[in-house]
């Protein structure tokens, strides 16, 4: 039997390598495992594949807009690891964390040979409507696809946690592209609409208050992109001072019933931990690992005064997951240092997302709105399924509209 050439070996673990990215999307619905095996062995793929074809193309990644900043902030990750020590957590916990680099680089570079884009725009629709089915027989036959109960799609854990999470993304997204782009043919974007109010369903029948909170932050910001492209600039500023002034007139005047903010209250007393967290840890925070240690040594230490709730109950928080917050998670985690060299990462996104802004990659224009509207008060970038979603979107960023331009983004 003939052996197949490296070459031919290193095309077909590409290839893999990009079927995996694909299915990260459908790996979040399905659960942890899905999408850290669908993470983990896009970068693995990819890695043999260099061994194999003995290239080494990191002297041209490492100068990639993103890729830099990103390695930047992963070596300030290792840098607080190593000054505090592990946690309850481990020292893996944070090492591995390269795993969502790795990702990110493989398929930056297999862009550069091969089509990347389409396939996970596909495996992006496929993880919607995937999750919009399972969220439809789990709650009329009792159990999903793969023999689920409904009661994992009835709370703020499990399938009810992660679908939200992506599907914030996704519904701004796929009705960005659909309105903005105006090359699509018709059947071609009543299907990318359908996807973006499958994905706007799930957001609001899971009721998840931050993704829905940013899903529609996305929304306006394509509805002003759009309207600032079809009306003349002047007119739109003045119609959304108005939109801004009606609004602010409404929450004085029109009487809203009242809301529990129970949670938020919770909220701002992790908030003041984490701060003390930061200033008794300024450059490099507590680390990762071990965040969740400190701050319970912290909280119940009485260096942090408690938060008072406006009807004067005592709001005391001995434990928590995470921070709520990307400011303070990024901020205590890491300290000034990866503070800094996160925003540094953040405005290479802004800065890069206009390049070739045409067919699908309007729909980009939403997410770092997202990203930055949920991590005000929501999930922690550090945990679960948000890095390979931040991941995710940053592959998508760096990559062209078409395959003439694959090496201009």
């Amino acid at each position: 039997m003939t052996v197949p050439p490296p070459k031919l070996w290193s095309e077909r673990l590409d290839q893999a390598a990009v079927i995996s990215g694909a299915l990260v999307p459908l790996g979040i619905a399905l659960g942890n495992a899905g999408f850290e095996s669908a993470i983990i062995m896009t970068g693995l793929c990819w890695i043999i594949g260099l061994l194999i074809s003995k290239r080494n193309p990191l002297a041209n990644l490492i100068r990639h807009p993103l890729l830099l900043p990103w390695s930047a902030w992963y070596g300030c990750i290792l840098i607080s690891l190593v000054w505090n020590g592990p946690g309850t957590k481990g020292w893996a916990h944070d090492v591995v964390l390269i795993r969502h680099l790795l990702f990110f680089a493989a398929l930056l570079d297999i862009s550069r040979r091969r089509e990347v884009a389409r396939p996970l725009l596909i495996g992006l629709g496929i993880g919607i409507l995937w999750a919009g089915l399972n969220t439809l027989l789990a709650h009329t036959m009792g159990h999903d696809l793969i023999g689920r109960s409904a009661a994992r799609y009835a709370n703020k854990l499990k399938e009810a946690e992660r679908i939200p999470s992506f599907a914030a993304y996704a519904a701004p997204f796929f009705l960005a592209w659909a309105a903005l782009d105006k090359t699509l043919a018709s059947s071609k974007r009543l299907l990318i609409v359908s996807i973006g109010l499958s994905a706007l369903v799930l957001l609001l029948f899971f009721r998840i208050r931050t993704a829905i909170l940013g899903a529609g932050i996305g929304l306006l910001l394509t509805c002003a992109w759009l309207t600032v492209r079809i009306i003349p600039r002047k007119i739109a500023l003045a119609l959304f001072l108005l939109l801004g002034l009606a609004g602010g007139l409404s929450v004085r005047f029109i009487p809203y019933p009242d809301i529990n903010l129970d949670s938020m209250y919770d909220r701002i007393n992790i908030w003041k931990v984490a701060w003390v967290m930061w200033q008794e840890h300024p450059l490099v925070g507590v680390s990762v690992s071990k965040w969740q240690n400190v701050y319970a040594d912290v909280a119940v230490s009485g260096r942090v005064t408690p938060f008072v709730a406006p009807d004067g109950r005592i709001v005391i928080s001995p434990d928590a997951m995470h921070c709520h917050s990307l400011f303070f998670q990024v901020l205590s985690s890491t300290g000034l240092l990866g503070s800094l060299v996160f925003i540094w990462l953040f405005i290479s996104i802004v800065w890069m997302l206009p390049k070739q802004l045409s067919g699908w990659r309007y729909g980009l224009i939403p997410w770092p709105a997202v990203f930055l509207v949920i991590g005000l008060t929501g999930w922690n970038i550090f945990g679960a399924q948000y890095l390979p979603i931040f991941a995710f979107w940053m592959v998508l960023t760096c990559l062209p509209a078409d395959r003439e331009n694959r090496r201009q983004v």
